[in-house]
């Protein structure tokens, strides 16, 4: 074989380690935007679907597929400086989970604030973000979400603004529940 070619394959015919990952990547994006669709789907056959959508993103990111639930100007997902999510949200969370358990992938869960403090004495944006990763958590494991598959809960505060020229902006208040990439695993015996 030619040194050009190489590069996807063995000498055996055998993939190489490269093409394997793009493929096992090409399959893990192909599953995610599957995902996304059922998601949506879900989220349509909801009444008040067109109200709840506005709170909704979903995108594939490097770190695997993130759907976030942002606060919308007069439509937040927690009341004030609560760490208990209002009722839409738990519904919201609710069709988050039925998605999830379709994938095995491991979850991370982030929880994020505006520079607002929040009212209670002593109490930090650290600690509301945290308390309602936490919440969501909680709620994504009692609609089915099994427990081992969370990686990772953080309270981010509000040091990673979804819009960071308006860090006051409502929508920068918001949960992140990413579906991570997993790293391929890779057959025994090859050298690097």
């Amino acid at each position: 074989k030619s040194g050009s070619s190489a590069e996807s394959e063995t000498q055996a015919g055998v993939p190489s380690e490269s093409a394997l990952a793009e493929a096992m990547s090409k399959r893990e994006s192909a599953k995610f935007a599957s995902a996304e669709a059922s998601l949506r789907q879900a989220l349509q056959d909801l009444p008040d679907y067109a109200e709840l959508s506005k709170n909704l993103i979903v995108e594939q990111t490097p770190e695997g597929l993130r759907i976030q639930l942002v606060d919308q100007e007069g439509r937040a997902m927690f009341a004030g400086s609560s760490p208990d999510p209002l009722p839409r949200t738990q519904h919201l969370l609710d069709t988050v989970a039925k998605v999830i358990q379709q994938l095995p992938n491991r979850i991370s869960i982030s929880g994020h604030t505006d520079t607002t403090a929040p009212s209670r004495s002593g109490y930090s944006n650290w600690d509301l973000s945290a308390d309602r990763a936490n919440a969501s958590r909680r709620i994504l494991e009692r609609a089915g979400v099994e427990s081992d598959r969370v990686y990772e809960v953080a309270g981010k505060g509000d040091r990673e603004p979804l819009y960071p020229d308006d860090p006051d902006l409502p929508a920068n208040r918001r949960i992140s529940i990413t579906l991570l990439r997993e790293a391929p695993v890779m057959p025994t015996g090859g050298g690097l």
